[in-house]
């Protein structure tokens, strides 16, 4: 499993995805010292590979991440959601 912490490999990742019939999705939160849970990592796999995002890597916009989660043609596994 690699790490993706750059908008280009995100939107890459996300173009593949778009393909499958299915996603697997988990997600970790930092939850010390504050009310508000912090997103610190999403593990994203599908048929063929898996990912870790990093989504407080400096600069990297989540949105091509948020457009698959929205994609009603892709069944989406949550861990624990």
């Amino acid at each position: 499993m690699a790490l993706i912490t750059d908008n280009t490999a995100l939107q890459e990742l996300c173009g593949r995805l778009s393909k499958a019939s299915y996603i697997t999705v988990d997600t970790e939160f930092m939850r010390e010292k504050t009310y508000w849970p912090i997103l610190c990592l999403v593990q994203v796999a599908g048929p063929d590979e898996a990912w870790a995002i990093d989504p407080l890597a400096e600069g990297l916009d989540l949105s091509p991440l948020f457009d698959l989660f929205a994609d009603e043609n892709i069944l989406k596994v949550f861990h624990a959601g």
